[in-house]
């Protein structure tokens, strides 16, 4: 398998354990803070929706997502907690229309070009590294919301 099938095959599959993570997930549940440590489940989803549409930015010149106005806000780095989020449905949405333009940009990018700087410096130099630690990611926050899931009293779904 090479570089792009995998990837391609790695966010179609976290974006469907998102998806599994919360199927059964209420709006209400979404936002509740069973520990205040921990950001709730809908700012996990907008987060990655946040950070994909962030990533596909930095990699496609002629980026087609347009995140609600107040994401950055809500979503981006540093944010987290209570909040006046929109409905979980509609983070639902977003999240899967910037999951459409990673699998735009997994098609089309040049895995081997010279990416964006990185926040943290050696965490990728090329545009594919930078898209598997994007993947990677999104495991860190499938976990979370499955803490969360947990701390809800809802079923753990796997580990």
């Amino acid at each position: 398998m090479d570089s792009r099938a995998f990837l391609q095959q790695q966010f179609a599959f976290t974006h469907q354990q998102v998806h599994y993570c919360v199927g059964d997930v209420t709006d209400e549940e979404a936002r509740r803070m069973p520990n205040a440590t921990l950001s709730p489940i809908i700012w996990q989803v907008g987060h990655l929706a946040w950070i994909d549409t962030r990533i596909v930015g930095r990699i496609d010149a002629a980026p087609k997502i347009v995140l609600p106005e107040d994401y950055a806000t809500l979503f981006g780095l540093g944010t987290g907690g209570p909040a006046a989020y929109p409905p979980f449905d509609a983070v639902l949405r977003t999240f899967d229309a910037a999951h459409e333009g990673m699998v735009r940009v997994l098609a089309e990018a040049d895995l081997d070009a010279m990416a964006p700087a990185p926040p943290i410096p050696g965490m990728w130099s090329c545009v594919g590294e930078m898209l598997g630690a994007a993947n990677g990611n999104r495991w860190y926050h499938i976990g979370k919301v499955n803490t969360l899931r947990a701390l809800l009293g809802k079923p753990r779904l796997f580990g």
